[in-house]
């Protein structure tokens, strides 16, 4: 349950959530709109990761 509730998921699942809301319901994003967007998220989960493995 631990792994569902952590940031890095939830923000993933928002990550892929935008890319799919704009593919599926046509939310208007262009393609350099959602990579705006998605691109703090990237980094956020590869530089908490890197810290997760840094930590053991």
């Amino acid at each position: 349950m631990k792994t569902l509730l952590s940031r890095k998921f939830l923000i993933a699942i928002v990550g892929a959530t935008v890319v799919f809301g704009n593919y599926m319901w046509n939310w208007g994003l262009t393609e350099e709109q959602v990579w705006s967007v998605l691109t703090p998220l990237l980094a956020y989960i590869g530089v908490e990761g890197f810290a997760d493995i840094k930590s053991r």
